[in-house]
């Protein structure tokens, strides 16, 4: 038997948040709008920036995954976009000084 995925990558929802930019209140957001749109079972996994409130997230998201029998892995749940990566590493190197004055 052979698995086939089909991948999609899409912006589903744009909603103002109100209060503090928390991964609980940013998780409740997430999860509201995917649950309305009949998709939470769908996720697996977020690619998001560095910000610490994104582990918060992808925690708080796991724990309403859990409680509703959703399958989703908190470690393998969220994914660093590469091009900020690889962004913030050449900025690593050129602030190097010792990098500056080689070239």
């Amino acid at each position: 038997m052979r698995l086939t995925l089909n991948t999609e990558e899409c912006l589903v929802d744009f909603v103002e948040m109100h209060g503090e930019h928390s991964g609980e209140n940013m998780a409740n957001l997430v999860w509201d709008s995917l649950e309305r749109l009949g998709i939470a079972p769908r996720v697996v996994s977020f690619v998001m920036d560095n910000a610490t409130n994104n582990d918060t997230l992808v925690e708080h998201f796991a724990v309403k995954c859990q409680a509703r029998g959703v399958l989703f892995s908190e470690e393998n749940g969220r994914m660093r976009c590469l091009p900020l990566v690889i962004h913030l590493a050449a900025l690593e190197v050129r602030s190097c000084e010792f990098l500056a004055y080689s070239f």
